[in-house]
C-alpha cells in the first residue's frame, strides 16, 4: 500500500483526496493524508522535515499555491505572498524530498505562456512568465518555481473544471460572470488529472527526476462554442454579455494559449478526452446531481 501525502486541502487536493480515500471496490487501496497549511506549515522546512521523518511518505503531493482570490489580480496587491505560496515555499518543499529521496508531484500552472503561435510544449521557453513585463505576478512566480526546480513531477493545468459548480471550476466561473471573452484555452478536466495521479501511482513510475507535463485535454474550444454547450445543458446565464478584453477591469494581463498534449500520451500512455467530451461529462454530471 502507497503512502501518499497531500499538501494543501483547497480545490485540487480536496478532490484527489476523496478520490484516494475512497478508490472504489476495483482500484487500489492508498494510505493517506491531507495536511492544511494552517495546521502543517509545510513552508516552514523544519517542521516539514519532522512531518516527512515521521510519516515516511512514498509520494509527496503539492496541490497548495496561491492563486488569488477571487483571481490572479489579488496576485499584484499581494506579490510577496504570491512568490512565497508559489515559488520559494515549494522550492523548499521540494528540496527536502530530494533530500530524503521521496517522490514528488507539483501541481502547477501552464499560464507561462501566451498566444496561438504554435500549442506550446513542455520544452518551449515561457513567454509569459519572470522575464516578461506583461505577464502577471502569478504566471512569474510559477515560472520561477519551474526555474528554480530540479527534483519531481510538475504538473502544467489550466483552467481546470469538474463535475460540481465549484467556485473554482471553469465551469462556475463561466456561469457566473456576465461579461465574456472569446478566447480559444486549453483547460484540464479535474477527474482525468485524479485518474492520471493514479496511473502514475500504480504504473510504478517515479517523480524524482525533474519532469514537466502539460496536463490539458486536447482540442480545447473557444469561449463561445463552450456557452453553446451549456446551453444544450441549460447551464445558462441569462445576463451573459460578450465584450472586448479592454472592457475587462482586470489589473493583471492574462494567458490565452494552447498547449500540446503529445508528451503525456507518447511517454505515459495516457489518453486525455477530447474537451468537448470531457465538459459534455462534467455537464452531465453537474445536472444529475
Amino acid at each position: 500500500m502507497k503512502k501518499i501525502v497531500i499538501l494543501g486541502n483547497g480545490y485540487v487536493g480536496s478532490y484527489l483526496y476523496d478520490r484516494l480515500i475512497f478508490p472504489g471496490p476495483e482500484k487500489k487501496s492508498y494510505d493517506v493524508k491531507i495536511e492544511k497549511r494552517k495546521l502543517l506549515n509545510y513552508n516552514d522546512i523544519k517542521c516539514l522535515e519532522i512531518y516527512l521523518d515521521k510519516e515516511k511518505p512514498d509520494y509527496v503531493i503539492n496541490c497548495s499555491g496561491f492563486t488569488g482570490r477571487p483571481n490572479v489580480d489579488e496576485g499584484e496587491l499581494k506579490k510577496e505572498l504570491c512568490f512565497e505560496l508559489n515559488t520559494f515555499g515549494p522550492l523548499r518543499v521540494s528540496n527536502l524530498c530530494k533530500t530524503k529521496n521521496i517522490n514528488y508531484i507539483h501541481i502547477s500552472s501552464g499560464c507561462i505562456y501566451t498566444g496561438y503561435d504554435k500549442p506550446w510544449e513542455e520544452d518551449d521557453e515561457p513567454n509569459f512568465g519572470l522575464f516578461d513585463e506583461d505577464s502577471s505576478t502569478y504566471s512569474k512566480s510559477k515560472h520561477a518555481f519551474e526555474l528554480g526546480c530540479d527534483w519531481g513531477l510538475i504538473l502544467r493545468v489550466r483552467m481546470p473544471f469538474c463535475d460540481i459548480l465549484h467556485d473554482r471550476s471553469f465551469i462556475t466561473k463561466i456561469y457566473r460572470y456576465d461579461n465574456l471573452i472569446d478566447r480559444v484555452n486549453s483547460k484540464t478536466y479535474i477527474p482525468q488529472l485524479l485518474d492520471f495521479i493514479e496511473h502514475f501511482i500504480n504504473g510504478g513510475y517515479e517523480a524524482k527526476e525533474k519532469d514537466i507535463l502539460n496536463f490539458v485535454n486536447p482540442e480545447p474550444l473557444s469561449t463561445k462554442k463552450v456557452t453553446k454547450l451549456m446551453d444544450k445543458f441549460d447551464v445558462v446565464n441569462p445576463d451573459w454579455e460578450w465584450v472586448h478584453y479592454c472592457d475587462l477591469e482586470t489589473i493583471a494581463h492574462r494567458s490565452n494559449c494552447v498547449m500540446s498534449t503529445d508528451k503525456l500520451e507518447d511517454e505515459y500512455g495516457f489518453k486525455m478526452w477530447e474537451e468537448e467530451v470531457a465538459l459534455e461529462c462534467a455537464l452531465t454530471n453537474i445536472i444529475n446531481i
